[in-house]
Formats: structure tokens, C-alpha cells, sequence
């Protein structure tokens, strides 16, 4: 049987200090490679399991909000260093309808969700594109392929990402550099908190599997997307969901 095996990689998380962000740094050393996790956070993100795996991460504060900041610490960390890896999954989510969407709200999620993203695939895409190799991971989410009620600003900024993966996708294929996505359903983080337990239960009813996805189970496909295993996958949006994209919307 293959294995995924990263030792010598170097990856960059950013949002990898919670949640499905967590979850992938950790499954990237796992397998052998030494990661660097980026969040607003100055500290760095708690690990439970082998202090070896643990010895391979470390971790920088960024706010990608800030997109002027992303340019030099991503230069930065490849000064160090060539980047293999990046995996793209800082996000804002707030709840509101669309005529609640306050202009402050929808500007929060288009900081991160959107510009900030953007700045940090981009300076990404850059330094492998130079090298003619390396493997851009964005976390998307299902909400980015149907509608979540009363989620105006965060479907509209993951809807984005859904072509522009495509996109990127044709423009750095030809060149060594793969662009996808994994479109997350719902997950067990600390953003779970938005629903009560009754709307999380029903949700749960309503995915074909009946239950949430952990976040380790979104981070093994970030992982095949990271790995050489996916040498031949360009400009895919992979939904890890449950079923839920193929029952229909809730």
C-alpha cells in the first residue's frame, strides 16, 4: 500500500491554529513534513499527541486582513526555506440574512474570507511558480456551492473561491503548481457554536451519514491534496460533507 510520506516538505497553514486549519498542520507533520502554522494569534496552536509530530510545527502571528503584511512574511518564510505546501484556511463566519448584512459585517468577511486569502495564495502561487513546483490547498466549504440561510456574507465570499480555484488552476497547471479546494460540510470546531443543540441535531438528521464530520477527517483530504498522490489533480473543489452536497441543501 502507498503511503503519504512528506518528509523534506515545508507547508504553511494559514488558519492553523484551530479547527480544520489545526487539524491539517498536524496531519502535514504527521506525515513527515515541517509545518508553520499562521493566525492573528500570537500563541501558537495546543497539540495533543507525539511530541515528535509536535516538534515539527511551529508558528507565526499574522492578520491577513492586513494584506499589506502578507507579501513580507510570506517572503519571509521562503527566505528560510522553499514552500511546498500551502493550505489556505483562515475564515470569518458570522450569522445574517441579507437584509440584516450590515455593511461592517459583509466588509469582515471580504477582509479575510476573500482579500486576505487571496493575498496568501497568491504570494504563495509567486514563489512556486518560480521554482516550478509546489501544491495550494484553499479551504472552501459547501456553503460555497448551495445556500445556507442566514449566512449572506460568508456563501457569497466562499462562492468565490469555487472558480477561482478553477482559474488559478489553469493558469499555474502548465507550470508545475497545483491549484484545489476542499469544501468542508459541517464540521465539529469551534464555529459549530453558531447552531444550538437542536439546530446541530437536526443538521446531523439531515446529512446522509447522520452525524458531523471531525476535523481530521477534512484534514486526510488536505493531506491527498498536499501529497504527490495528487500530482494529476488540478482545479478541483472536493466537498468532504457527508453526502450533503448530493441530498440537496437543507
Amino acid at each position: 500500500m502507498r503511503t503519504i510520506d512528506l518528509t523534506g516538505k515545508r507547508a504553511i497553514v494559514v488558519g492553523g491554529a484551530t479547527g480544520i486549519g489545526r487539524a491539517s498542520a498536524w496531519a502535514l507533520a504527521e506525515a513527515g513534513a515541517e509545518v508553520v502554522t499562521l493566525s492573528r494569534r500570537d500563541e501558537p496552536p495546543a497539540f495533543e499527541g507525539s511530541s515528535e509530530v509536535a516538534a515539527r510545527i511551529s508558528h507565526r502571528a499574522l492578520d491577513i486582513s492586513r494584506t499589506a503584511d502578507v507579501p513580507r512574511v510570506f517572503g519571509e518564510l521562503e527566505a528560510m526555506g522553499a514552500v511546498d505546501i500551502a493550505v489556505l484556511s483562515a475564515a470569518v463566519i458570522e450569522a445574517a440574512p441579507v437584509d440584516a448584512c450590515e455593511d461592517d459585517l459583509w466588509r469582515r468577511h471580504m477582509d479575510v474570507n476573500v482579500d486576505g486569502i487571496f493575498a496568501c495564495t497568491r504570494a504563495s502561487v509567486r514563489h512556486m511558480l518560480a521554482r516550478g513546483t509546489g501544491k495550494v490547498v484553499v479551504i472552501g466549504s459547501v456553503s460555497g456551492m448551495v445556500g445556507n440561510a442566514g449566512f449572506s456574507a460568508y456563501c457569497a465570499s466562499k462562492g468565490l473561491w469555487v472558480n477561482l480555484v478553477r482559474q488559478m488552476a489553469l493558469d499555474c497547471a502548465p507550470r508545475g503548481v497545483n491549484v484545489n479546494a476542499v469544501l468542508p460540510g459541517f464540521t465539529s470546531t469551534e464555529l459549530a457554536d453558531l447552531y444550538d443543540e437542536q439546530a446541530k441535531a437536526t443538521i446531523a438528521a439531515a446529512v446522509p451519514v447522520r452525524r458531523w464530520a471531525a476535523p481530521a477527517e477534512i484534514a486526510d483530504a488536505v493531506l491527498f491534496l498536499s501529497s504527490p498522490m495528487a500530482d494529476y489533480v488540478h482545479g478541483v473543489n472536493l466537498p468532504v460533507d457527508g453526502g450533503y452536497l448530493a441530498a440537496g441543501p437543507i
